[in-house]
């Protein structure tokens, strides 16, 4: 419950920043921007937990929550996108 809140809060953050003002993105780079900065985590996060705890017998369960954020950030990923897409037809 924790992880999920955690990330709608960031996206939401993420939406606010990229879509001032002061950067002047367009509606599709505002949402492309916010979807693909808050998904890095199964891409970074794997080979960096892999080589700092290499040959630890515990590693699979260091590797274990990445592996469920990753599916819990594109689900709730998906949401936001398809909303802020509907928004912005409504525009």
């Amino acid at each position: 419950f924790m992880l999920s809140t955690l990330h709608i809060l960031s996206m939401k953050i993420l939406y606010k920043i990229f879509d001032s003002k002061l950067l002047n993105l367009s509606k599709g780079d505002v949402i492309a921007a916010t979807y693909a900065t808050s998904h890095k985590t199964l891409a970074a996060g794997l080979p960096l937990v892999n080589t700092i705890f290499e040959g630890n017998p515990n590693l699979a369960a260091y590797c274990a929550p990445i592996m469920f954020i990753h599916p819990l950030q594109l689900l709730i990923g998906s949401v936001f996108a398809e909303k802020y897409v509907s928004d912005e037809k409504e525009d």
